[in-house]
């Protein structure tokens, strides 16, 4: 009885259609990924923060890798940390297909204004994006604390979203 029930699943495995699945083409793996974009930092706190981020990820794995990032505000903001890809996907659009990775990253920087320098850190998640073979778009969503003292210690808290177009090297 057990051997029927096993070919009767194995001649309908082998009658299937047969499945085609196209190849990952947003490769990360021992490439640079450098963008730079429009940034904005709100923490309302009665200053308007359009700015503009640059960014540099090695990607010694597929996985993740380290992180470079500067972005300008009307306050300034440097950092380093590390991006971690979390899921590859696709999207079909049309005739074209969209490739994606989902990625989450943390950095840790300092803050700086017109009046002093404070440590922050920040926590995003968003997306990579492969426009043509070289060339890549970036959203990140994230979240900005930093260590303030003005007229008594305080942790500052802000949304920090960034669009960047890039290339990868």
């Amino acid at each position: 009885m057990m051997a029927a029930l096993f070919l009767l699943l194995a001649a309908g495995a082998a009658t299937a259609e047969p499945v085609r699945v196209e190849r990952r083409v947003l490769i990360k793996e021992k490439r640079w990924f450098v963008s730079g974009g429009f940034a904005w930092l709100e923490r309302g706190d009665y200053y308007l923060n359009p700015g503009f981020a640059l960014s540099a990820s090695y990607y010694p794995t597929e996985e993740g890798g380290p992180e470079i990032r500067v972005a300008g505000f009307v306050s300034r903001l440097s950092a380093a940390g590390w991006r971690q890809s979390l899921s590859y996907g696709k999207l079909a659009i049309g005739s074209s297909v969209l490739h994606f990775d989902l990625q989450g990253a943390l950095h840790g920087g300092a803050l700086v204004t017109d009046r002093s320098v404070a440590p922050a850190l920040s926590a995003s998640g968003g997306a990579l994006m492969r426009i043509t073979a070289r060339i890549h778009a970036q959203l990140d969503l994230g979240l900005l604390a930093s260590y303030e003292r003005r007229s008594r210690a305080s942790i500052a808290v802000g949304f920090l979203p960034l669009l960047s177009i890039g290339v990868a090297l």
